[in-house]
């Protein structure tokens, strides 16, 4: 996989990869009709009234950090969090989930404490985890590699799509718990730059390195669902790899933040030690932001009153017709998705 720099994965290389790969996927049956086009945060089967979200997405290389800290309940539940968060965006809530563990060699402890963060993220978005897979690959892995795959069940006249998306709307920010599990390569190769082992501490803070980079994925759902019956959701975005650009998936507008959340010190010390721009922080990472809505302004008392008290948000944007992303305060643009 290429690199623009020598921290930062090439996002546009990644895009045409996966494009030219959905290109490939012509086959369809004709019964079970899926609902839109590919490249969204949930893919959508039509079963009549109802429509089935299904979502698979991996812990990615912040397994590495867990191994070389020998701690592993965190990735449980952020391989949980990083399939539930993206399959509640189209209003869909998860029930049932599946997970994949391949590894190099068999370990008691660490299964058991994969097994306890599964469980933990299991009850945090209420859903079963009715299965999976264990694959023993010493051939093909390193340490071990950690994905699910989750399905979840809306309404068809209840998805949100983002089509409803226009000018004037408002976009409010979810606080993110930190990192959450993207851009852990551009984290490992900063921290090896500059030295910084796992055990040390964090640049910044009291903690070790190891505790503020294995921090859980939030998981959104609850909050999420419950506001569905108050407010006109138009628009959610999961901000994960890609960064801000994700929004962009939603509907092809241009995006205004114009008072973007306060990013956690991790952020802050990233960007300095790496000596990153802003659009290479805003196109990597969630910049404390782990979740977007997009809402109409008559919806915004009703959004803030039901959501004020349980996660912290914040009105970070607006909508406006055009094209791509633009942080006015810190002079930073961004193009579409990859």
């Amino acid at each position: 996989m290429s690199e623009t720099t020598g921290k930062i994965l090439d996002r546009h290389g990644i895009g045409e990869f996966t494009a030219t790969l959905i290109r490939q996927l012509k086959y369809r049956r004709n019964d079970f009709k899926s609902i839109g086009p590919m490249g969204g945060f949930t893919s959508l089967i039509d079963l009549g009234n109802i429509a089935l979200a299904f979502n698979t997405d991996g812990v990615g290389t912040k397994v590495m950090v867990a191994k070389d800290a020998g701690k592993y309940e965190s990735i449980g539940i952020d391989c949980v969090a990083m399939n539930v968060n993206d399959t509640v965006t189209c209003g869909a809530e998860p029930i049932a989930m599946l997970d994949y563990l391949s590894l190099n060699n068999i370990d008691i402890a660490v299964s058991r404490e994969i097994g306890i963060g599964l469980n933990v993220g299991a009850q945090m978005a209420n859903i079963s985890i009715i299965g999976g897979e264990t694959a023993m690959v010493p051939d093909l892995v390193s340490t071990l590699d950690l994905s699910g795959s989750v399905i979840g069940i809306v309404q068809k006249n209840q998805i949100i799509t983002g089509e409803r998306i226009s000018d004037g709307d408002l976009i409010f920010s979810l606080q993110s718990s930190g990192l959450h599990s993207n851009g852990y390569t551009t984290v490992r190769k900063i921290l090896k730059e500059n030295e910084i082992g796992i055990q040390d501490k964090f640049p910044g803070e009291n903690k070790k390195t190891a505790d503020i980079l294995l921090e859980p994925t939030r998981i959104y759902v609850k909050e999420i669902l419950d506001i569905l019956n108050i407010v006109d959701i138009k628009g959610m975005a999961n901000i994960t790899g890609g960064g801000f650009r994700n929004i962009v998936r939603l509907k092809d507008m241009k995006y205004v933040f114009d008072d973007p959340a306060e990013p956690q010190n991790v952020f802050k010390k990233l960007k300095e030690l790496g000596n990153l721009s802003y659009s290479q922080m805003y196109e990597t990472f969630n910049m404390g932001t782990g979740f977007m809505v997009v809402i109409d302004q008559d919806s915004k008392t009703d959004f803030v009153s039901t959501l004020k008290t349980r996660v912290q948000i914040k009105e970070i944007g607006h909508v406006e017709n055009g094209t791509g992303i633009e942080i006015p305060k810190l002079d930073t643009s961004l193009n579409g998705y990859y």
